[in-house]
């Protein structure tokens, strides 16, 4: 595995856009709502993005739910990166990394 901070180096490659989708390691969908900035007092500035999950999760098993509706920008990205999130942008990118 690479080291941490070329992971993060490919989160530059990650544009991420509202309508994009990003899948779970469960399986579940999410589309890519609205990005807000965040004044945090340690990193200043940080932006976060609500994601509206598909609603047949909570139909099919009301205790299988993705983690959370808001996910801060720069862990989203890592988390594409490292492959905790697939990522399908609505400008047609997808990230996969070869190492």
């Amino acid at each position: 595995m690479a080291p941490s901070s070329e992971l993060r180096k490919f989160t530059n490659l990650i544009n991420l856009s509202i309508g994009d989708i990003i899948i779970d390691s469960h399986g579940h969908t999410g589309i890519l709502v609205e990005r807000r900035r965040h004044i945090d007092m340690i990193d200043d500035d940080i932006f976060v993005w609500s994601i509206r999950w598909n609603s047949t999760i909570l139909q099919e098993n009301p205790h299988d739910v993705p983690a959370s509706s808001v996910l801060e920008e720069e862990g989203l990205k890592l988390s594409i990166v490292v492959g905790l999130y697939e990522w399908h942008s609505v400008s047609g990118e997808t990230f996969d990394l070869e190492i």
